[in-house]
């Protein structure tokens, strides 16, 4: 996924099998770490549910102090957490705002957790037609110890993903 020179699209083993008049991709989740594979993701994401008149969820997840259990902490976590999470919005919004034609609906969403669980929660939670993501991240020993989150999301989807490189 990460060497591919063209998008790749997965489908599920267990995904619903649809004839091909029927596939269309109206509710698209498209999950965002700012990275250059995620922003090329998001206008594949904003193209494709254009040409479905769909909508695009742009998701964000907080990993970091996203557990409860800091009591050590020396530092106000919920009030920290809660600028992560403006920050996030604020970030989104902006890109958002950025995009030349926007012509379909963009839900701006900021959860706190493991990536690839949100992603995957949120997915069934909105009934996902598409996941659309980078499919190279902001890994780094992440990624060496744990796996990257696009490849965690491409085996456990129930939906088609589609991974988009930088």
């Amino acid at each position: 996924l990460r060497k591919a020179p063209c998008p790749i699209l997965t489908v599920p083993p267990h995904a619903p099998a649809k004839a091909p008049a029927d596939v269309t991709f109206g509710r698209i989740l498209c999950p965002m770490d700012f990275s250059p594979s995620a922003l090329q993701a998001f206008g594949f994401a904003l193209d494709l549910a254009r040409q479905a008149g769909g909508a695009v969820t742009l998701l964000h997840a907080i990993e970091w102090l996203a557990e409860e259990g800091h009591a050590h902490a020396h530092f106000n976590v919920k009030d920290y957490r809660q600028h992560l999470d403006e920050d996030a919005h604020a970030r989104l919004q902006a890109l958002i705002a950025e995009q030349p034609r926007v012509e379909c609906a963009v839900q701006d969403l900021v959860a706190a957790g493991k990536a690839y669980h949100e992603i995957l929660a949120t997915a069934a939670a909105q009934e996902a037609d598409l996941i659309v993501m980078g499919a190279q991240g902001r890994g780094g020993v992440g990624l060496a110890l744990f796996g990257s989150t696009t490849q965690q999301v491409v085996r456990a989807a129930t939906c088609p993903v589609l991974t988009v490189r930088g």
